[in-house]
């Protein structure tokens, strides 16, 4: 009797002591070890997302589709306001022409987004993955909406473009100028210099605009941390947080 009681005694305290111990959980990579802020804010911002289990997985060679994808999702970051200006005395000119371009604006960006998915909608119904009008994914792929606005709204790829192919790093540096508005110098300068191989224009238009340290990544097969870098890159552009 004595015996089965301290047997009970000792299990109760081994539960105890157990339960004493935190439990010890899995951490995102971008938790369980620190991170270049940079990384770290496209993570924040649900820009770069990595496996289900947290990890981003920056040493592996990003194919095309998941770079446009990170490049999106920069792009569909609101813009940071510009210089506000100071509001006119009510009943002037100024405060009525003031109404008007506020009217104006709000109504262009209205037709402008009915225009965008009325393109949208055109698109998705007529859209067949596995011919040659596709990119050889389906409507349910998790890259298409992404690759279909990249397509109709940014102009960044064309129908013949191969999402699951490894990415290039002067292929990505030009997606990158492109999707920041700087896509035309870079052809200009083609045109000019007669070359449509280096990337002799690209490292031009990236001097052009103190972009110059992004090179390092020309000529090389372009990680997942090499993305996440010029897609911060796009998002400094875009929200002057440099």
């Amino acid at each position: 009797m004595r015996r089965g009681a301290g047997v009970v005694a000792v299990l109760v305290a081994a539960l105890v002591a157990a339960a004493a111990v935190p439990a010890v959980e899995a951490q995102p990579a971008s938790v369980a070890g620190a991170l270049d802020g940079r990384i770290q804010q496209l993570v924040d911002l649900r820009i770069l997302r990595g496996a289900p289990d947290g990890d981003l997985q920056l040493d592996r060679v990003a194919n095309g589709g998941e770079y446009v994808v990170i490049l999106e999702r920069v792009l569909a970051q609101p813009k940071v306001a510009g210089q506000q200006l100071r509001a006119p005395e009510p009943g002037t000119e100024s405060s009525r022409w003031l109404r008007f371009y506020a009217w104006s604006t709000s109504a262009w960006a209205r037709l402008r987004g009915v225009g965008r998915s009325i393109r949208h909608v055109w698109f998705d119904w007529g859209y067949r993955g596995t011919d040659q009008a596709g990119w050889g994914i389906e409507r349910s792929h998790w890259m298409f909406v992404s690759l279909r606005n990249a397509y109709l709204d940014d102009g960044l790829i064309d129908l013949s473009f191969d999402p699951m192919v490894p990415m290039d790093g002067t292929q990505a540096i030009e997606l990158m100028l492109t999707a920041a508005g700087f896509g035309g110098e870079v052809a200009s300068v083609r045109a000019q210099m007669h070359d449509t191989v280096t990337s002799d224009p690209v490292l031009i238009v990236c001097r052009q605009h103190g972009l110059d340290a992004v090179m390092e990544y020309a000529g090389q097969p372009l990680t997942r941390r090499a993305a996440a870098l010029l897609a911060w890159r796009l998002l400094a552009m875009r929200t002057a947080a440099d």
